[in-house]
């Protein structure tokens, strides 16, 4: 077994700093040679872990809100160029421009349904596919307790393939 591996929540040390390399684009073989573990640790951390991917995962949307940032800061200074450009009639820009703003894909057919029994079908198939996934609270429990269980078994079959040799 992995070193502090089993737990019930809360990340080690080590899964901090995987996480913190991992965000950077490092590959796992590079980020378990900067902590001290085994290439597969890490692997098993990352597709096993859901405590590690859930703090993976919430790194990453930081990172990517901080570039929705920054691109939206952009947004006004091109659409300012876009205008210019258009206005000295570069008409390639426009059309692009057009197709952008969603212009491109309007027709009729994208308009919606005008027959109420069309509509009312929709709504019922929409309707009866969202039943299909609703479990009921105790089932859904039951579910995710059989989910850890498999990611358990998955962490310990990839751990016992490592201590066997098949590390890379």
């Amino acid at each position: 077994m992995a070193k502090n591996y089993k737990r019930q929540q809360g990340l080690t040390i080590e899964q901090l700093n995987a996480i913190d390399l991992l965000v950077m684009g490092m590959t796992d073989q590079e980020v378990a040679d900067k902590v001290g573990v085994n290439r597969v640790t890490v692997t098993s951390w990352r597709l096993y872990d859901p405590y590690f991917q859930a703090e993976l995962n919430k790194r990453r949307k930081e990172i990517w809100g901080a570039s929705i940032d920054k691109m939206r800061n952009l947004i006004p200074k091109a659409l300012e160029t876009v205008e210019n450009a258009i206005k000295q009639g570069d008409v390639k820009t426009a059309l692009e421009f057009l197709k952008m703003a969603g212009m491109g894909d309007v027709f009729v057919g994208n308009i919606g349904e005008d027959e109420p029994e069309k509509i009312i079908e929709k709504l019922a198939r929409e309707k009866e596919s969202k039943a299909r996934f609703d479990l009921d609270t105790h089932s859904r429990e039951v579910y995710k307790k059989s989910v850890l269980d498999e990611l358990d078994e998955l962490a310990d079959r990839l751990l016992r393939l490592q201590q066997a040799g098949y590390s890379k």
